[in-house]
């Protein structure tokens, strides 16, 4: 008996490592599959204009904002539509926030607990205009499986944030497809696991040099009749932008101000 159960020992201590390995390389594709989703999504830098459709059970509104980025560091919004918002901006550099209105010529920095509360009314949050945490850097990912979301072979990734990540959610859930690695379906639950909201996205276009999804829908799980849907009329990517434009002086400008590609 002894020689079957050293085999048995041998077996199992063989498949031990392998099965480690899988495990890891499965988090080293992950990490791969979402680099290369954000970088679709983002580039070294953005220009975008874009509008948004607030739907509520009486009611819906819409406004229009034009966004700048560089890397993660640097954001400039504008809000050009309607009138009662127009002129505001919002500017992230590095890890810090502001606002601007220009009606009351006030400029506020936002503090971290507010990244979480919805950007001017709607169901997303001040975290996913001005993109002050990373899909990439701030969550440790993994491969949990395959599923086919619209037509679209998809690789479905888990990402739990660090410990000291300074971000809103407590676990979020994407579905990147394998032909283009792009961002189809996220699901973002709190840290009781608890789920807080679904963004789907479609309308696949070619922007510039790539293929994007251009409509976005985000509904919150427990606001029956709410959404928030965001289509991309334009967006230039890897444009020439420099951080000093990232500034105060350029927010107070308002609809004065000019991004780089106008």
């Amino acid at each position: 008996m002894k020689p079957k159960k050293t085999l048995k020992a041998i077996i199992l201590f063989a498949i031990i490592p392998l099965f480690t390995l899988d495990l890891y390389t499965q988090d080293i594709e992950a990490i791969e599959i979402i680099k290369k989703a954000d970088q679709l999504l983002q580039g070294q830098s953005n220009y975008g204009e874009m509008t948004m459709t607030i739907v509520r059970p009486s009611w819906e509104r819409s406004l229009s904002f034009k966004t700048c980025s560089k890397d993660r560091e640097f954001s400039l919004t504008l809000v050009t539509d309607p009138a009662k918002e127009k002129g505001q901006t919002f500017l992230k550099r590095q890890n810090d926030l502001w606002s601007w209105n220009p009606k009351i010529s006030r400029l506020i920095k936002l503090p971290p607990s507010m990244l979480s509360q919805g950007w001017m009314g709607s169901d997303y949050s001040n975290d996913d205009i001005l993109k002050e945490s990373s899909m990439v850097v701030d969550y440790e990912h993994t491969l949990v499986g395959y599923e086919e979301i619209a037509g679209k072979d998809c690789y479905k990734i888990e990402m739990i944030p660090y410990e000291d990540a300074a971000v809103v959610w407590g676990k979020v859930v994407k579905w990147i497809s394998k032909d283009g690695h792009m961002q189809l379906k996220t699901t973002y639950y709190d840290e009781d696991d608890y789920l807080i909201k679904t963004e789907v996205c479609s309308e696949v276009k070619i922007m510039g040099d790539r293929e994007i999804p251009t409509y976005i829908e985000i509904i919150p799980e427990d606001e029956s009749g709410n959404k928030t849907i965001v289509i991309i009329d334009k967006i230039i990517y890897d444009i020439n932008v420099s951080e000093s434009f990232f500034s105060q002086q350029n927010m107070k400008k308002g609809m004065n101000l000019r991004f780089p590609t106008e």
